[in-house]
C-alpha cells in the first residue's frame, strides 16, 4: 500500500516562553486542515499529565512548577503517541515548542526520514527576554511564577538556541519578529513558508 507521505509537512514553532507559539500553531493548523493537520503541543500534553494522580503526574507537576526542562524521552513519548497511535504520520504536523534539545531535533529528523516525509522546518518566533517576561507575568498561568519563568527563559538559551543553530546550518530555519500583533506575526510566517515551500504550502 502506498501512503504518499513525501509531501507531508512538519513545522516546528520555537521561541521563548510567551512568544506566542501556541497562537501561531493554531493558525498553521487551520491553514493546513483541508489536507489534514495535527497540533502537537508538548506543554499542553504535559499539563494534562501533571493533573493525574500517578507518580508520573506528580513528577511532571514538580518539574513544571520549577520551570525546569523535562527529559527528552518524555517529550519524545508525547510525540510518538500521536505519530504512531493516532496516525499522525499521515497528516501535516505542527509542533508547538518542540524539539527543545539537539537530541530531540535529530530524533525528529530520523522519524520523518523513516516515514519518507519532508524534513522538519523550524519557525523561530523571536521576542526579547524582557518582552517574554512581561507577557508571562501578565498571562498569570498557575506555573508562571517568577522563579519558574526565569528558569524557562534560562533553558531557552542553554538548550533551545543550539536547536535553532542546528536548523539554520541545514537551511531549515525561518525567523520572524514576534513583537508585533499575532495576525502580523502569522502573516510573516505564512509568507516565509510560501517562499520556502512554494507549491507545497497552501495559498488559501
Amino acid at each position: 500500500m502506498e501512503y504518499h507521505l513525501e509531501n507531508k509537512l512538519t513545522i516546528s514553532l520555537l521561541g521563548r516562553s510567551g512568544s506566542g507559539k501556541g497562537t501561531q500553531a493554531l493558525f498553521a493548523v487551520e491553514k493546513l486542515k483541508r489536507e489534514g493537520s495535527i497540533h502537537i503541543s508538548t506543554g499542553a500534553l504535559l499539563r494534562r499529565l501533571m493533573r493525574r494522580s500517578t507518580p508520573a503526574g506528580r513528577i511532571t507537576r514538580d518539574i513544571m512548577e520549577r520551570g525546569d526542562l523535562h527529559p527528552s524521552w518524555v517529550a519524545a513519548y508525547t510525540w510518538f503517541k500521536i505519530i504512531f497511535e493516532q496516525r499522525g504520520s499521515e497528516r501535516h504536523l505542527v509542533f508547538d515548542g518542540a524539539p527543545r534539545r539537539i537530541w530531540e531535533a535529530k530524533l525528529l529528523d530520523e522519524v520523518m526520514k523513516w516515514h519518507g516525509r519532508l524534513m522538519p522546518l523550524c519557525v523561530y518566533i523571536d521576542v526579547s527576554r524582557r518582552e517574554a517576561m512581561r507577557r508571562l507575568l501578565a498571562r498569570g498561568r498557575a506555573d508562571d511564577t517568577v522563579v519558574a519563568i526565569e528558569n524557562r527563559l534560562d533553558y531557552f538559551v542553554k538548550d533551545v538556541v543550539p536547536v535553532l543553530r542546528y536548523y539554520k546550518h541545514r537551511n531549515r530555519l525561518i525567523r520572524v519578529n514576534g513583537e508585533q500583533p499575532p495576525e502580523k506575526v502569522w502573516n510573516d510566517i505564512d509568507k516565509a513558508l510560501r517562499k520556502k515551500l512554494e507549491k507545497k504550502w497552501p495559498r488559501s
